[in-house]
């Protein structure tokens, strides 16, 4: 009777592993939550000493270089570009301010109205906290301030979610999402943000002793953050992505490009300056306008570049969306934008926004958990590539994408190593133990009994299920996302 009962024990080792829509085995997908502190360069733990982050790197995975962010290097648009997995021409979200021109409405980041107001966000973008609730039973997302959580899209909005409120100190933050991964309905995805050190780079500068001290106290919030998923026994039941939008260059009101030095500042609108223009020419004024700029661009010490929409080089994903205006000025590093008078000096000493070309534009990634291979470092991805990354260790079907999780793949665990070690250490063990006994005969006829009837159970199953076909977009994004253009009248709701 007990060789019977180990033998059955043993069975799982040797059953054909049932695999869900994802190719992965069906269990309970640990638990996902990403952290983005704001401003966070790519080269920035190599300041000072951060042994919170250490513990992270040592026991996770690291991008060397950071991630390549998207083009406009500003907050909004690069945290909708990691919970969606778009570039911004696709997601719509092109600015930290922009103008609609079928809305004929401008948006505004400090307008809160704006910022849980559907027709900015809902249109055609699916974040990662709308696929899980979408796509699980139990899939429950929580949002600490992250870009894009207060407005509902496709019908659904996070199940907790806290709008932003930088005077929220970051231990609270810790405390409220350590709440939704405890409480009654737990979250099995969370999302954190924190506005240091960007608010410190832009006042003192991201080479200032000021943004040094910073980081090391944000090191203190990744210490207790780490410390209170030990605590509640969640460390080594979630996977933690820590990242950022994008890195930071020092300005100074010395290097400026002054656009009345080029154009009447009343032959057009201007929607967003700062290191990059976004210009609406009044009606007939567009050649004009961009003659103006270019010739100015081509002058010895001119310390930008000009663009007209449909001229922006593909490489950025910034073109086809009719909130991207038709003239685009982009200040070279370091410079910054004045314009209509209201400009003479600059008063922040740290920016970002510049062409993500840049290495110090791009943001620092760091990961942790049982989803990754400790140890496994990679040059650098684009942050496009976190959307299907998180899909994957949530077991979700990504929605159409413009990222790929090939870019990532060598920083995961092999699942299928592990299913081949567990395998053949069930097998070893089951051996020596009909070898042991006399009465093994017994317990492997009992077994192939229990296997017979299992796999009888296992093929109904499947026959249920037999007439279902997924769809799986295709690594590096598949379908083609649809765009908003000039040319068509997109229904909000």
């Amino acid at each position: 009777m007990l060789l019977h009962t180990l033998a059955c024990c043993l069975l799982p080792f040797f059953m054909p592993v049932v695999t869900g829509h994802g190719g992965k085995k069906q269990h309970e997908s640990a638990n996902v939550l990403i952290v983005s502190f704001d401003g966070f360069r790519w080269d920035y733990l190599k300041r000072t000493a951060t042994p919170n982050f250490d513990r992270v790197r040592s026991n996770g995975v690291i991008a060397e270089r950071g991630l390549k962010n998207a083009f406009l290097t500003k907050t909004l648009p690069n945290h909708f570009t990691i919970a969606t997995g778009l570039w911004e021409e696709s997601h719509g979200i092109v600015g930290n301010t922009m103008y609609d021109p079928v809305l004929k409405e401008k948006f505004v980041v400090t307008n809160k109205s704006a910022m849980s107001d559907p027709r900015w966000f809902d249109v055609g973008a699916e974040p990662i906290w709308v696929t899980n609730q979408l796509q699980k039973n139990n899939g429950r997302s929580g949002c600490v301030m992250w870009v894009g959580c207060e407005a509902p899209i496709k019908g659904t909005t996070p199940t907790r979610h806290i709008p932003f409120d930088g005077d929220m100190p970051n231990r609270t933050r810790i405390d409220k999402i350590m709440d939704w991964f405890t409480g009654e309905y737990p979250v099995n995805l969370g999302l954190l943000y924190f506005n240091e050190p960007d608010h410190t780079a832009h006042t003192y500068g991201p080479e200032s002793p000021e943004v040094t001290n910073m980081i090391a106290g944000l090191d203190d919030v990744m210490g207790y953050l780490l410390d209170q998923l030990k605590e509640f026994d969640l460390l080594e039941k979630t996977n933690i992505i820590i990242t950022s939008d994008h890195g930071f260059a020092a300005t100074s009101d010395e290097l400026m490009v002054n656009l009345d030095d080029y154009i009447d500042p009343t032959s057009y609108r201007i929607f967003s300056s700062n290191p990059v223009a976004a210009i609406l020419p009044n009606p007939g004024m567009e050649d004009s306008i961009y003659r103006n700029l270019s010739e100015g661009a081509k002058k010895p010490g001119a310390h930008f570049q000009v663009y007209k929409k449909e001229d922006i080089p593909p490489q950025y994903h910034f073109t086809h969306n009719r909130r991207i205006m038709p003239i685009i000025v982009v200040a070279k590093e370091n410079y910054s934008i004045a314009y209509n008078g209201s400009q003479t000096h600059y008063s922040q000493k740290g920016e970002h926004g510049y062409n993500n070309s840049l290495q110090d534009m791009h943001p620092f990634f760091l990961a942790m958990g049982p989803g990754f291979r400790p140890g496994a470092a990679v040059d650098s991805f684009n942050n496009v590539d976190i959307y299907p990354l998180m899909c994957h260790l949530l077991d979700l079907h990504p929605a159409p994408n413009n990222g790929s999780l090939d870019a990532v793949r060598s920083l995961l665990r092999d699942e299928e190593e592990e299913e081949t070690t567990l395998f053949t250490f069930g097998t070893y063990f089951f051996v020596l133990l009909v070898i042991a006994s006399v009465g093994g005969v017994f317990a492997v006829a009992a077994c192939r009994q229990h296997r017979y009837l299992k796999r009888m159970q296992r093929n109904r199953v499947i026959s249920m299920q037999g007439g279902v076909q997924y769809s799986i977009p295709p690594a590096n994004g598949g379908a083609k996302v649809p765009l908003l253009s000039e040319s068509e009248e997109e229904e909000f709701h």
